[in-house]
């Protein structure tokens, strides 16, 4: 139970430490998705098992799923910072902030690739797949998809409550839960991890199309 609270947890307080602590983006980034990286590989040789088993089902029908989807988010976010930029951000405020966490220079293509390509896929690997499967098998497939897009939103909080002013630093996290639901809901139905993937990295790449084209 202990162990279960620590890997619901960690990513949030690695995040606050990141970025409300030591206000570094790359910092944040090596700690979080060390993490989210190295905790499964750890567990499964501690465990002794002699694979991880990914269900990393690649069929047509979770090909289109991943990619209708992900376009419905990325124009979904584009779309709505596009139309009320004026209402939930304050850029010039928003670029100062990048500047205090260091996510500037020439560092910044390396960043939202990462952001753009590996988190989807590190994320996922996580919450949808190695999270959601210690849980499920205790709880339940439902409570299971429930409790991992609670903590996945969790350290998103963070984020949003940085960029965004009360109320819409509350509001902008809602949309994270849903879409976490949205995909653990694909992990069962379709059995695989692979629409969450894809569908997850074209909305990551919705933010960073606001990022270079709005921010910027």
């Amino acid at each position: 139970m202990i162990k279960q609270i620590i890997l619901l947890f960690a990513p949030t307080i690695l995040v606050f430490i990141g970025l409300s602590l030591l206000q570094n983006i790359l910092i944040t980034f090596f700690l979080f998705y060390g993490w989210l990286l190295f905790i499964p590989i750890i567990t499964v040789f501690w465990k002794k098992t002699n694979m991880y088993q990914i269900r990393l089902l690649i069929s047509r029908k979770s090909i289109i799923v991943g990619i209708v989807s992900g376009l419905i988010c990325l124009v979904s976010i584009y779309g709505f910072v596009v139309i009320f930029q004026s209402i939930v951000l304050d850029i010039p405020q928003l670029q100062q902030l990048l500047k205090k966490w260091d996510f500037g220079g020439t560092k910044v293509i390396l960043l939202v690739l990462v952001l753009a390509l590996i988190n989807p896929i590190l994320e996922e690997l996580y919450w949808r797949e190695f999270t959601y499967g210690r849980i499920s098998q205790k709880s339940g497939d439902v409570l299971a998809v429930m409790i991992t897009a609670i903590f996945y939103s969790m350290y998103h909080l963070i984020v949003v409550m940085e960029i965004f002013s009360f109320p819409f630093n509350v509001i902008a996290v809602i949309p994270v839960f849903l879409a976490g639901i949205m995909w653990g809901i694909f992990r069962i139905r379709l059995g695989s991890i692979t629409a969450p993937i894809i569908s997850h990295c074209l909305a990551d790449i919705g933010i960073m199309l606001v990022y270079w084209n709005i921010i910027l």
